[in-house]
């Protein structure tokens, strides 16, 4: 039986010896029915919530970074002092809790009221927009809208986003929500009443065709046109499509969108096997989501070992065998040559049956509406330190480059 004290929370409501927390240290306790985390950094306390509010990573086992705590499992950064999040993905604040340091106790007390971000000073190198129009539905679109809220803007705010649906949270798609354990609503990263709250109009199934310099608009596929004062582009990247026979047909799938994953998700309730082509973590997040559905799954890629260009071979071959142990078969060295059906040819003649396919070989930077528009691309928006760009007619653009939008 499990050691319950070794897993106890300390209360921090009673206090602590301050000797329990080093300089540049952590605890995590509990107030009441809240797990807080305590920190002291720079001689001084801070009592915040103990869970990202990303994907609820534990910021006990973070890091102390001054004044703030990183989340260990995608870097999110909150404020130790105001639990505002300071840096994506995370869009929502922490917690914070009064802490008070008397005689030989450290005590954490009652809970603190929200602290709006202070807006900012309007003086800058440009003078404010009068409005704001962001191209692309993703995390990044809408982390712009918020963070513009945040400090302070009050101009209009609108996100045009060619996807049916508000923006989601896409890491998600391909573990929790795949794998059946996500519900529909966890999925959006705004409820849809924050929209309304936050005055961010949000314009969903549009794709932007075109952008007109001198007038200060742009074209939409309907046929109508918008006018920006400023315009943020944050069209990001889309799932890359091998040039196969087969590779456009009802049998190959892609997951980018939350559309993808529902429909995924609905093959696999009916499916027996599966190939996945592509061992990235696309790829291998759906072979681990679609092994919890007891869904068979071959992985095809063409390197040696899996993710071994970002994270190594020994890493990569770690990560096969925990695969391997719950059932996926790799074939490595390996590339899908034509889909036909349920059958799945490979280089050299292999084939495997399969109830669908799963493309996951990549991303590329949407460009062609900036590159249309007259900027300069290069395997994404080329931009200069500020995210600005120059059109020419002296109209600057704020643009996210898609390899690696960067927040807060």
């Amino acid at each position: 039986m499990k050691d319950e004290k070794k897993t106890l929370k300390p209360d921090l409501s009673q206090g602590i010896s301050p000797s329990a927390v080093a300089e540049g240290g952590m605890l995590l306790g509990r107030v009441g029915e809240s797990d807080v985390l305590l920190a002291k950094t720079g001689g001084e306390w801070f009592a915040v919530g103990a869970r990202c509010t990303h994907y609820r990573g534990p910021l006990a086992e973070g890091l102390l970074v001054g004044d703030t705590v990183r989340c260990p499992l995608h870097h999110a950064c909150f404020s130790l002092r105001t639990g505002e999040a300071l840096r994506a993905p995370a869009l929502d604040p922490i917690a914070c809790w009064r802490v008070d340091h008397e005689g030989d106790r450290v005590f954490v007390r009652e809970k603190l009221a929200g602290q709006p971000h202070p807006a900012q000073s309007s003086t800058g190198q440009r003078p404010t927009p009068a409005s704001v129009l962001i191209v692309g539905g993703g995390a990044a679109g809408l982390a712009a809208a918020d963070m513009l809220r945040r400090e302070g803007y009050e101009g209009a705010v609108t996100i045009v986003s060619a996807d049916a649906d508000p923006p989601v949270d896409r890491p998600n798609l391909s573990k929790d929500y795949l794998a059946g354990e996500a519900q529909d609503d966890w999925i959006p990263l705004w409820p849809a009443e924050l929209y309304t709250e936050r005055r961010v109009d949000l314009v969903l199934g549009r794709r932007v065709t075109s952008i007109d310099h001198s007038r200060h608009t742009i074209g939409l596929d309907d046929g109508s046109t918008r006018a920006f004062g400023a315009l943020l582009i944050a069209t990001g990247a889309a799932p890359v499509r091998l040039p196969i026979p087969g590779a456009d047909g009802p049998q190959v799938l892609y997951l980018r969108s939350f559309a993808d994953a529902r429909a995924i998700a609905a093959r696999a309730n009916n499916a027996r096997h599966v190939v996945v082509a592509g061992a990235s973590f696309i790829g291998l997040e759906v072979a681990a989501s679609l092994r919890h559905l007891n869904v068979g799954v071959d992985v095809v890629a063409p390197g040696k070992v899996p993710l071994e260009r970002v994270m190594g071979t020994e890493v990569g071959r770690c990560v096969q065998s925990l695969h391997e142990a719950k059932g996926v078969r790799f074939h490595l060295g390996k590339t899908v040559t034509a889909v036909d059906g349920r059958k799945v040819t490979l280089n050299g003649g292999e084939t495997l049956d399969a109830d669908f396919v799963v493309m996951g070989v990549g991303v590329t930077p949407v460009t062609a509406l900036a590159e249309a528009a007259g900027l300069k691309v290069d395997d994404g928006i080329v931009v200069n330190d500020d995210f600005s760009v120059s059109s020419g007619v002296h109209v600057e653009l704020d643009a996210f480059e898609a390899r690696a939008p960067r927040l807060g």
